[in-house]
């Protein structure tokens, strides 16, 4: 393991995620209420800057997904079929399908008694399984994985 190559992947999945969820610097810190600048966090995003455990733990909080996702190559996300979802979008949901795949979720996070709550990460055999089980066509699962998935995730350049 090359330490520097690491930390450089780091600093890109940083930023590819911020710009996944369609933010700005700016808007990063504004949602981080003081915890984190601008300026730190274009920093980091270039790896001009050393990251803490703790600011890692804190930009993943601000956005909404598990430290994990930092750490996790590009071509091991949504491109592998895995894609993590917001349960907090599908509670709040009108959406019937919304309601559909929140119950099946439900399921999914007692079977693998991840009691985190906030997010699920499904796998590949997950999403094929919900096509299966809830009935689902196609095209109706891709609309509610594209609805409530926490952000798309770009290949690494």
């Amino acid at each position: 393991m090359n330490i520097q190559i690491e930390l450089n992947t780091l600093a890109q999945r940083i930023r590819q995620i911020r710009e996944a969820q369609g933010l700005t610097l700016q808007q990063v810190s504004a949602r981080s209420k003081g915890r984190i600048s601008a300026i730190a966090l274009g920093s980091y995003e270039r790896g001009d800057r050393s990251i803490s455990a703790k600011k890692i733990l804190e930009i993943a909080e601000i956005y909404a997904i598990p430290a994990g996702e930092f750490f996790t190559p590009t071509q091991q996300g949504l491109e592998a079929g895995r894609v993590v979802i917001d349960l907090r979008k599908l509670t709040i949901s009108e959406d019937p399908i919304g309601k559909q795949l929140l119950i099946i979720l439900k399921r999914i996070v007692e079977q693998r008694r991840d009691w985190n709550g906030d997010v699920i990460s499904l796998r590949a055999g997950d999403i094929s399984n919900l096509q299966i089980f809830a009935h689902f066509s196609s095209a109706e699962l891709s609309q509610a994985l594209d609805k409530f998935a926490l952000s798309k995730l770009a290949p690494t350049q």
